[in-house]
Order: C-alpha cells, then structure tokens, then sequence
C-alpha cells in the first residue's frame, strides 16, 4: 500500500518511467508503508530507489522510501520495458527479502538499499548508493566523507 506520493512537474523533454499504479500492483500483498517521491535526478538515470527505513524518535514505524526518477522521453519506451520486466520484480523480492527477516537482523541496520538505472546501455540494478563526495575507510572499518580543503 502506498501512503504518500509527491510528483513535481517536469521539464520538457522529460518523463517519469514509473506510475504509481505499477508499484501499486507490484506491492499489492506486501504490508509495509511505503512513501513515493518522483524527482528529477541530477546525474544518472535512476528509475526506481528504494530505502528501508527503520523506526527512529520521529517515526515509529518501518518503511520504505521509494523514488522514482525522470529520464529522456526518448529514452522513456524502452526504460518502461525494463522496468516492467525486470526492475519491479526485484524490487519486489528485495522488499520481501528485507521484511522477511527478523527485527534484531544486523542487516536492517546497514541501511537497506535498491537502485536501478536505464540509461542507452540498458537497466542496472545496484544495492550501493552512488555518492557525489568521495568515501573512504577509518580505521575502524566505517566509510566516511572526504571533504576538500581546497577553496
């Protein structure tokens, strides 16, 4: 069940892949809540990203924050395609995967995550967020920004 949705207006030249009726049908017997943002991606052609949510002070209940990205209408037919047939599948066994598992799962609390991205190469489904700022490693294993000091 979808319990949000928001959806800017879009620049010529541009379109949602996804309709909400889609991931509506995909999660039809999935019980989790589920908010939907259509957004226009600054970089990179993601049609569909998916977080899992756990409760915090804020929301005391799991979810999933769902976007869904804006890509070329000239890109829109065959990105629809891919989506249809293979992202929202696994989108939909990533989510059941995630709440399959038990509350005290480590995995819940290394922040869940799907991505795909069409682009003229074709669909790419991923399970690591792209960052704009370099990551590295600390010494105890944790990833952290890389800020520059340049200015």
């Amino acid at each position: 069940m979808i319990n949000s949705v928001s959806k800017p207006k879009l620049p010529k030249g541009l379109s949602f892949v996804l309709k909400t009726s889609q991931l509506e049908q995909a999660l039809f017997d999935i019980d989790c809540h589920v908010d939907l943002r259509y957004w226009v991606p600054q970089c990179g052609g993601s049609i569909l990203e998916g977080d899992y949510l756990l409760p915090n002070e804020n929301v005391p209940y799991p979810r999933v924050s769902v976007r869904a990205g804006a890509i070329s209408s000239a890109l829109r037919s065959a990105a629809s395609e891919a989506l249809r047939e293979s992202a929202l599948p696994k989108f939909r066994d990533w989510l059941r995967k995630i709440l399959s598992l038990s509350d005290r799962s480590p995995a819940l609390h290394t922040h869940p995550y799907f991505n795909a991205e069409y682009s003229s190469q074709g669909l790419t489904i991923s399970h690591q967020p792209k960052y704009k700022v370099p990551r590295r490693k600390r010494k105890d294993g944790r990833t952290i920004a890389q800020h520059s000091t340049r200015r």
